[in-house]
Formats: C-alpha cells, sequence, structure tokens
C-alpha cells in the first residue's frame, strides 16, 4: 500500500451476519425457536448472484492486463470489515468513514458494521487515477462498489463516523497485527529426590 491509494469494498451490504457467534454456526438452522434470533444471525447465508458480479468484476480488471487497476485485493471472511480493512493497507494505514460501508440494514450499530461476516465482499486498493476507469467497470457489471477510505502511511487504522463525528477505533497496525510485545514466560524447576522402587519383603 501506498498513501494516497484508496481503500474500496465491492460487493453486497453489510447485514446482522456473522455476530451469532460459534455458538450459532454450529447449529442446524431453525433447531429450537429460542434460537432463532442466533440462527439469523449465524454466518452461513449465500448470495450467488452477488458473487458472480464480483467475480465478474474482477475478471474484467484482470482482462486489462497491464491496465488493471486493483493493486492489493482481500477477501472478506472472519473478523468482516474490522480484519480486511486492517490487513490490506498493513503496514501503512488508513482512515476511513465507517457511515461509507454499504449497508443493508440501517439498525446496524457502528461495532456491527465493523465487525460483520458478511460474505460475497472483496477489500481492494486502487490508485486514484484509476477511479473513474474501476467506476466504469463496477457500473458494467452492476456490482455495487464503496470508496471507504484512503491509505494514510501513519501505520494506523482510524475510523471514523460522520454521523456524530466519533472516532470508534484508532489502532496502531504493529500492535495490533501480529508485533504485540514478546510475553516473558518463567519456569521455576523444583528438583525432586526420588527413591529406587523397594517391593515389600516376599514379593516375588
Amino acid at each position: 500500500p501506498e498513501k494516497g491509494m484508496l481503500v474500496v469494498k465491492i460487493g453486497g451490504p453489510a447485514y446482522r451476519i456473522g455476530l451469532g457467534g460459534g455458538a450459532a454456526s454450529s447449529k442446524a438452522a431453525g433447531e429450537s425457536a429460542e434460537n432463532a434470533a442466533l440462527d439469523f444471525d449465524a454466518v452461513q447465508r449465500g448470495d450467488a448472484e452477488m458473487w458472480n458480479r464480483v467475480n465478474r468484476l474482477m475478471r474484467a480488471c484482470c482482462d486489462l492486463g497491464g491496465r488493471n487497476p486493483i493493486v492489493s485485493v482481500h477477501d472478506q471472511g472472519a473478523g468482516g470489515n474490522g480484519n480486511v480493512l486492517k490487513e490490506i493497507v498493513e503496514p501503512a494505514g488508513a482512515t476511513y468513514d465507517i457511515r461509507k460501508v454499504y449497508v443493508g440494514d440501517n439498525t446496524l450499530s457502528v461495532l456491527e458494521i465493523w465487525g460483520a461476516e458478511y460474505q460475497e465482499n472483496n477489500g481492494l486498493l486502487i490508485k486514484k487515477s484509476d477511479e473513474e476507469l474501476f467506476q466504469s467497470l463496477a457500473d458494467r457489471e452492476n456490482c455495487p462498489i464503496r470508496i471507504l477510505g484512503e491509505v494514510t502511511g501513519d501505520g494506523k487504522v482510524v475510523v471514523n463516523d460522520s454521523k456524530d463525528g466519533s472516532t470508534p477505533v484508532d489502532l496502531p497496525l504493529e500492535l495490533v497485527l501480529g508485533k504485540m510485545p514478546q510475553k516473558t514466560f518463567v519456569d521455576n524447576h523444583s528438583t525432586m529426590e526420588l527413591k529406587p522402587l523397594e517391593l515389600p519383603e516376599g514379593t516375588t
């Protein structure tokens, strides 16, 4: 990632998906009425038509050869935006507006938008000079795209909320993505004096 590049999400809208946890994703859907809400929030919910649009857009970009506007791509999975939007800009960092995320349910909280694991979605890096080209390809393939933010080069991921002016996320990537301070474990070894095995007299 280079400073000034645009961070783009392509694919379907965010819903309350993947927030039910493993308890939901490992159960059979509709197993009990009391878990109906948990079932609904589970991960497994596909949209084959949207994934086809995403693939067509990716293929259209690749077919341009040297004019391919995609600099980097990251498929969205576990962790949702909170994962893909950090990893794709490592180590440069970026700033985002959470309200630019394509949302299909306006009742989602900022936390849910950031963490929802909705599928059929990719994160991309493109150059500003390729924005018009990329938009034209997306329009042709009828694939939704959203420009969420820009690479900053300061090594942090900052998420702003233009709705209330807050900053829900402000994280240094160096500490978040695998470069945490090393933990020291102290092993106190105790020496035990063991006696040789002694069998009672008369034992054979």
